[in-house]
């Protein structure tokens, strides 16, 4: 085998596993570089966590390395800190069983890298590469990359069988690489696309997420739809049709995701979403907030000041793919948000000139209640879309002009 070049390729960016798979081979053993790593290193993809699988058992490496956390020891795996990074390292090992449909009922170590590659999800994900840089390759990954299809290992509907999420897998990558499923890996997906009841919604969730943001997004929705895999996803039951429901752009974070599905008509709130995919609270507050801002953009088709500012900021970015997702490709709508944002004369109610307790001073003789709060909004709004200057004698003077509140 000869070493993989092509126009991509950075050796230094594995410099740190080609140095533990030295150390591998110096006490005797075997070691390779595996998956995702391998795949985006050969796409030209960014590389992301580097996993070596190697013929030594988990005792062994931990004799080699000063700093070994053995995180899935029984299943051959342990994390090996190296340079101040971590690389999970994984004997060979062979799987059979899968009653529970995720984990194998037997796992056997084996000295075969081919054999533990066999166990792999697609072909692009099957493949190996020493600290030589050859391609240890037997099911033809790099020729599945070079097509651009995603292809199961062997056969389709026994990978599928030991872990149905495969199936959301291979759409997700369809998605971020745009690629095309290979027919027999469909027609098995389209058979087996039921089984996903057996998956724990919060699995699928995870995959959902980085299909929806794929930069091929609306292919992955093509492929969802035509096997029968969305009719599994809860909410979307013969709810969803590519024509009318995918978005114009993609969707990065399940906030802005379940705010443009709400808006379709997709589940009737932002609670329901939370609920029946296991979501956090926190995604809920953000979709809510995601939300609102929507509703205030309807009103007058335009970013306000009021709505950027009760808007947070690190949702500016979900909100504009939102009006994207809905209305089609716009960057005057990022602009817009950006130049409101800027000239917001207050960033929250603490930086008002004029506080509570000053309205309270001035309506002394008044009975607290929720007149406050409205006369507080009322003051911050007014200051936020610019009618009045955020000044404590001109709020003031403003103020005393209006009715004396009217306790509820």
């Amino acid at each position: 085998m000869k070493p993989y070049t092509n126009r991509y390729w950075n050796v230094t960016m594995f410099n740190s596993a080609f140095e533990i798979i030295g150390e591998i081979e110096a006490a005797g053993g075997e070691a390779y570089i595996v998956g995702g790593a391998v795949r985006d290193a050969l796409i030209g993809r960014p590389i992301g966590d580097v996993d070596i699988a190697t013929s030594l058992r988990p005792e062994e490496i931990q004799n080699i390395f000063e700093k070994v956390i053995p995180i899935g020891i029984e299943h051959g795996t342990v994390m090996v800190r190296y340079h101040s990074e971590s690389y999970e390292v994984t004997t060979y090992r062979k799987e059979e069983g899968y009653e529970d449909f995720r984990h194998p009922d037997e796992v056997t170590f084996v000295g075969d890298i081919r054999e533990d590659l066999a166990r792999r999800d697609f072909t692009m994900n099957a493949m190996a590469m020493g600290k030589d840089q050859t391609i240890v390759d037997p099911f033809g990954g790099q020729q599945a990359i070079k097509d651009k299809v995603i292809q199961a290992v062997g056969h389709p509907k026994e990978r599928f069988f030991e872990d149905p999420l495969r199936m959301i897998r291979a759409v997700r990558f369809a998605s971020q690489l745009g690629f095309t499923v290979e027919s027999k890996t469909e027609e098995a997906i389209n058979e087996q696309a039921p089984l996903l009841k057996h998956i724990a919604i919060e699995r699928i969730a995870n995959e959902m997420i980085k299909l929806l943001a794929g930069q091929h997004f609306s292919q992955g929705f093509h492929v969802l739809c035509t096997t029968g895999m969305m009719e599994e996803f809860p909410l979307f039951q013969s709810q969803f049709d590519v024509k009318s429901h995918v978005p114009y752009v993609s969707l990065n974070s399940w906030p802005e995701a379940i705010s443009y599905f709400v808006e379709k008509g997709i589940g009737e709130n932002v609670k329901d979403w939370v609920k029946e995919w296991k979501l956090s609270n926190q995604i809920r507050h953000s979709a809510e907030s995601i939300r609102m801002a929507y509703k205030e953009f309807q009103l007058t088709s335009s970013i306000t000041p009021w709505l950027v500012y009760r808007l947070p900021r690190s949702l500016d970015q979900s909100f504009v793919r939102l009006i994207q997702a809905i209305h089609g490709e716009d960057h005057r709508w990022q602009v817009q948000l950006s130049e409101q944002a800027n000239e917001l004369a207050i960033e929250n109610r603490k930086d008002l000139a004029f506080q509570a307790a000053d309205l309270i001073q001035l309506f002394h003789d008044e009975k607290k209640g929720s007149w406050i709060e409205e006369y507080m909004t009322r003051i911050e709004r007014t200051v936020v879309e610019g009618n009045i200057k955020n000044d404590y004698e001109t709020i003031k003077e403003w103020v005393q002009q209006w009715n004396r509140p009217v306790n509820n």
